[in-house]
């Protein structure tokens, strides 16, 4: 768009500054800082390749990440794409063995176990993939992403033993992570099988509320507060979501 004349460009585009004057702000900055001529701490970088190594190989095309990290190259980095490449293909006789070893390597790192459960539990193999999860959560707590993965596993396992767990890393989950619509779906459908029918309608009211259902909002908020003892937490978010719903709707 910036190659093009003023007349020609959409000026809606035209909302922040241009890539020149972001290119010589960036360039002022690091010019001025006392970090510029500090070389980046050795774990940083690695980390850093690690990331992007994580991100090209669930972008790009299995056979590309494939091709950039070659079998000869026996990084941690290289080893981590190609067992995300081989997940996609999909061939976990190739990406299981790849995620094993970086996990026996480095037996205390979260993301490794989170991606082990994943590739099982995308491959229909959800018993085990539990562990896999579990692990994950144990080791990075605070992760709410992985804690709603965890517990959809401990739902999708259809046991009435795993319902509990499910609720609290849900709604542990959604003290940080509150505006997640698969969030509220997961829990309505854990409060639903353990027989919380107004905690389910008020989970509901908080899905539809996120997906813009201001009507199915307002609806499952008030079979939500007539289900549930008035006043209790869960009746007071059902009509925090009601409120919400109607004011949304005006």
């Amino acid at each position: 768009k910036e190659v093009l004349s003023a007349i020609q460009q959409d000026p809606y585009l035209r909302t922040h500054p241009m890539t020149s004057e972001r290119i010589d702000f960036l360039r002022n900055q690091v010019a001025r800082s006392r970090y510029s001529d500090v070389p980046v701490p050795p774990e940083l970088e690695k980390l850093h390749r690690r990331m992007r190594a994580k991100l090209a190989a669930f972008i790009d095309p299995p056979g590309r990440t494939l091709e950039i990290w070659p079998a000869s190259d026996t990084s941690t980095d290289a080893r981590y794409a190609r067992a995300i490449a081989s997940y996609r293909i999909p061939d976990l006789k190739a990406a299981l063995p790849l995620i094993d070893g970086l996990i026996q390597e480095f037996p205390k790192d979260p993301y490794f176990h989170e991606l082990r459960g994943q590739m099982l539990f995308e491959n229909g193999r959800v018993a085990e993939a539990l562990p896999s999860y579990r692990e994950a959560v144990a080791l990075l707590p605070n992760a709410a992403l992985i804690r709603i993965d965890l517990a959809h596993i401990q739902i999708e396992m259809n046991d009435p033993a795993l319902l509990a767990d499910a609720e609290s890393n849900l709604t542990t989950a959604a003290r940080t992570e509150p505006e997640l619509p698969d969030l509220w779906r997961q829990l309505a459908i854990a409060y639903g099988r353990g027989g919380q029918i107004g905690m389910a309608a008020m989970a509901l009211a908080e899905q539809a509320l996120l997906e813009g259902r201001r009507l199915d909002a307002r609806d499952q908020a008030r079979r939500a507060m007539r289900l549930l003892p008035t006043g209790s937490p869960g009746w007071l978010k059902a009509q925090d979501a009601e409120n919400h719903a109607l004011r949304e709707r005006e």
